[in-house]
């Protein structure tokens, strides 16, 4: 399946386009610049006062003459996240040494601390045509990018599926983000009557990204000939004004065996809906994964909701997240507000509570956590 992988990469990009040169071309990069301020009451000591992320993203795209569209994309990104939880990974010292092959959580004993780090988060090309969208190269797959969650204030520092965390106690993912930003193969289809649908098919999953890092965590298993399905709805009801989004999604993935432990194929679920109406957005998201573990299960979910008073975003959001093998529960909730200060720069104030359970203690962290947001355009040029 590697081999047929790379064969349609080769074949991608072997293809030829007729008066290449005579085509339009567009280019565009966008720079965002983010930083977490956090005033946390944390017993421990170990929540983190700064947080930061920068990001490039660039694109480029044309049109052939049949109306296929052509593009690549490519992103660098670079953050400071919290030292002891890099990729989302950790180790809160239940016990238990293995991590779940989804969750990339472990009860293991671990304090290396992990500084600023840099990757390439996005490096594909894509064709989009009237059969639908065909991408390969570095890339979330479609569980990930089909998703739909609860609506927030926040970007970085959110309940759930957070960039940035300043407490080290969020454990809460509903994003399905089952491989990261690796090199994959997918397909999604045209949209119709508001649902696509798509597939995607990762040969291997490194794991070593910012957000998704599966060997940052004792006992962490790598994940091969990972399949993921999933669908998405968007359809706004013109007689009463609401608008739907909603997604369901599925993966499948071999783990290496760790410490001698032959595991199961990993197996996620997960759903998501929003609905929005005026200035008001309802939304829930729901993960189960069972961790390739038989009593090992990760499971996660989150409800929010959103109104806007002009330029001012308000949220209120609640989220619980246990897992089972690592031996942990959290609760996290959050109270926010987020406003356009001038043009693609926004600020976001928030109270959070978060708590996290394990058998021999209740950790627990609450306070004001700020995020500041800078968007500009990079570079952009267009030729016709």
């Amino acid at each position: 399946m590697r081999s047929a992988l790379l064969l349609s990469t080769a074949i991608f990009m072997a293809a030829p386009m007729p008066q290449a040169f005579a085509l339009p071309l567009d280019i565009e990069s966008d720079l965002e610049a983010a930083t977490v301020v956090s005033l946390l009451d944390d017993k421990r000591a170990d929540s983190e006062a700064v947080l930061y992320e920068i990001s490039l993203d660039t694109e480029a795209e044309t049109i052939l003459q049949n109306g296929t569209e052509l593009g690549a994309r490519v992103t660098l990104r670079g953050q400071r996240d919290h030292p002891l939880r890099p990729g989302f990974a950790g180790d809160f010292g239940t016990g238990s040494a293995l991590a779940g092959a989804y969750s990339g959580l472990s009860g293991g004993f671990d304090d290396v601390e992990t500084g600023a780090r840099g990757r390439v988060e996005a490096a594909y090309i894509r064709a989009d045509g009237g059969y639908g969208e065909l991408r390969i190269g570095k890339d979330r797959g479609v569980a990930a990018r089909f998703f739909e969650g609860t609506p927030s204030a926040l970007t970085y520092s959110a309940v759930a599926n957070p960039y940035l965390d300043p407490t080290g106690l969020k454990i809460n993912r509903t994003n399905h983000d089952v491989t990261g930003p690796s090199a994959k193969l997918s397909y999604a289809s045209p949209r119709i009557l508001g649902l696509r649908a798509g597939v995607s098919f990762t040969p291997e999953a490194d794991g070593q990204n910012l957000d998704r890092s599966l060997s940052d965590a004792t006992g962490q298993p790598g994940l091969e000939n990972v399949v993921e399905a999933a669908a998405n709805l968007s359809r706004t009801l013109r007689s009463s004004g609401i608008r739907i989004e909603a997604s369901l999604a599925w993966s499948t993935a071999e783990p290496d065996d760790v410490a001698g432990l032959t595991r199961d194929r990993v197996e996620t679920w997960s759903l998501g809906a929003n609905i929005e109406r005026d200035d008001t957005e309802f939304g829930i998201s729901w993960l189960q994964s069972d961790n390739a573990f038989s009593g090992g299960d990760y499971s996660a979910w989150e409800t929010g909701i959103a109104h806007d008073f002009g330029k001012t975003r308000v949220s209120l959001n609640y989220g619980e997240a246990d897992d089972d093998l690592a031996r942990l529960s959290s609760e996290g909730v959050s109270i926010a507000a987020k406003r356009e200060l001038s043009d693609g720069f926004d600020v976001a104030l928030s109270y959070q509570h978060e708590r996290l359970g394990t058998p021999g203690s209740t950790r627990t962290s609450k306070g004001l956590v700020v995020e500041i947001t800078l968007q500009a355009d990079f570079f952009e040029m267009s030729r016709n």
